[in-house]
């Protein structure tokens, strides 16, 4: 196929044929063979503009519009994550397309080269669709964590995850979704990013969340409110001593000590 804005590496023609699955080019006019990168492909203004107009609609909630925007994008770069996230989630809520969303995250896995704006992008995007996409909040961190690395960056990262994190454990509805890896992955991020608002919702979880003993009054079953123990108020510790070293971390430290003592002290009463 032949797309505007792609020219020949070695004549300047406009006369090439663009393979977008490999983003090999042909040139008609002299011949030679060339090749463009991802992000060639994506600073190319037909595209820029299709991402942006695909994401404006998206976000002012005109589906229509964002589907044919991020189809055009599509049509020249293929692995495009803005443009693959507005159909898998219009797939999925609006065509009930069954693990169109997760779908969309394996083959984000797959995905390399991604660049800063590209993050960005997919943070709008993310933070827009956030009310249908609260039980993918660990494959949403996920993904931008791993791509928004740079110093410069943690305030962005930071704010991405005090607007998500807070939000969707205050949505759960039990402890499940606490579990190994998600602990483990909120420990990862307290370490390196000042995320104090998620630390909050996780302690306020001790009394708030739905299967919390403190919220069913059942502190007399003794093998439910060990297992909430064991399997939310224990990892809420891990990621309260994860935090990175600050002048709130104490005053968290002894949130969590008092909220255990208290836990401890109304499962021995009941």
């Amino acid at each position: 196929m032949t797309s505007e804005g792609i020219t020949c590496p070695g004549c300047g023609s406009s006369d090439v044929d663009f393979d977008p699955v490999t983003r090999r080019t042909h040139c008609n006019q002299c011949g030679r063979d060339g090749y463009y990168s991802r992000d060639q492909v994506a600073s190319l203004d037909r595209v820029s503009t299709a991402v942006k107009n695909a994401i404006g609609t998206f976000t002012s909630g005109n589906r229509a519009n964002a589907r044919r925007f991020a189809g055009d994008v599509l049509n020249i770069l293929p692995d495009s994550l803005p443009a693959l996230f507005i159909m898998a989630y219009i797939d999925e809520f609006s065509e009930s397309v069954n693990n169109a969303i997760d779908k969309y995250f394996k083959k984000a896995e797959e995905i390399k080269e991604v660049k800063g704006d590209e993050v960005r992008e997919m943070i709008t995007l993310f933070t827009a669709a956030l009310y249908n996409m609260r039980d993918y909040e660990e494959q949403m961190l996920t993904l931008i964590v791993e791509n928004m690395q740079a110093p410069e960056d943690r305030p962005e990262l930071e704010a991405f995850i005090e607007k998500v994190s807070p939000y969707c454990i205050a949505k759960y509805p039990s402890e499940d979704f606490l579990t190994e890896d998600r602990c483990s992955l909120y420990c990862d991020i307290a370490a390196n990013c000042n995320i104090p608002k998620t630390c909050f919702a996780l302690l306020k979880g001790i009394e708030k969340n739905p299967d919390s003993p403190y919220v069913t009054g059942t502190f007399y079953m003794k093998a439910r409110t060990q297992y909430f123990f064991d399997n939310y108020v224990k990892r809420v510790g891990k990621v309260i001593e994860a935090m990175k070293n600050s002048e709130v971390k104490p005053k968290f430290v002894n949130a969590y000590n008092g909220y255990l003592q208290k836990y401890q002290a109304d499962a021995d009463k009941a």
